[in-house]
């Protein structure tokens, strides 16, 4: 699989599965509502993952976040 079939299944099993929580988690949402609420917050939960991601990745870059824990840590 390349790349952008693979954003595209993993865009799609989240929409899918924003759909279901939000279908059968609130009281009497129908599967229309389901369906248009988890089309607005797919795009949103893929947005802050990126952008978690992305701090991270600038983080170890400045020195903010190790990608191996302290010696003292490691001790415990």
């Amino acid at each position: 699989m390349t790349k952008w079939q693979k954003d595209v299944a993993v865009a799609l099993a989240l929409y899918a599965l924003m759909a279901v929580v939000i279908r059968y988690s609130s009281g009497g949402t129908g599967w229309g509502t389901a369906l248009l609420v988890a089309l607005v917050a797919t795009p949103l939960a893929l947005w802050m993952g990126w952008l978690r991601r992305r701090l991270n990745e600038q983080a170890v870059e400045w020195g903010r976040r190790r990608v191996r824990p302290w010696p003292e840590e490691r001790r415990r």
